[in-house]
């Protein structure tokens, strides 16, 4: 009997922990992808920003549904030859998904498409990493600079925005 109350009690604490959290899968992220995808065809408001750092500088478009950051379109430029276009969609002020174009010529000409699902803590949940048309593996160096600096931009985007609501 003590058995069936422990496994019970197992269960009952494994549902109640992930309730809220369902979103925070491949499949969940892909649908509110989808969602703001459509958002951004009407966008309730938008804003530009910039942020600039000793390797590389960026001018940004922060769009808004409900007065809430849902979506930042970067054009990302190297202080070296190179240029990264990448797009970060957020949920309640936090990355779930990056979509990153970069092409850089130093040494050679370079070719980098990057797709990365994160869940709210910042662990992440899938990726899909090509070099030069050759799928690799995603180092976690390279998936925690995405992610602070889609922490960084969102950073901007609170501190500035005349439209968030604070």
């Amino acid at each position: 009997m003590k058995l069936y109350q422990f496994i019970l009690i197992a269960l009952i604490l494994l549902m109640v922990s992930s309730c809220g959290r369902k979103e925070y899968t491949e499949k969940g992220i892909l649908e509110i992808k989808k969602e703001i995808d459509s958002l951004l065809y009407n966008p309730e408001a938008e804003e530009q920003f910039n942020w600039g750092g000793a390797e590389a500088y960026s001018n940004f478009r922060a769009y808004y549904h409900n007065a809430k950051l849902i979506f930042i379109n970067e054009d990302y430029r190297y202080r070296e030859p190179g240029e990264a276009f990448n797009r970060y969609y957020f949920k309640d002020g936090t990355l779930l998904y990056f979509v990153g174009r970069e092409l850089t010529y130093m040494p050679d000409k370079q070719f980098k498409n990057v797709e990365l699902m994160v869940d709210p803590d910042g662990n992440v949940i899938a990726y899909d990493f090509v070099i030069n048309g050759q799928r690799t593996g995603l180092d976690s160096d390279d998936s925690k600079k995405i992610i602070e600096h889609a922490r960084a931009l969102e950073k901007i985007v609170r501190e500035r925005s005349s439209i968030l609501s604070k």
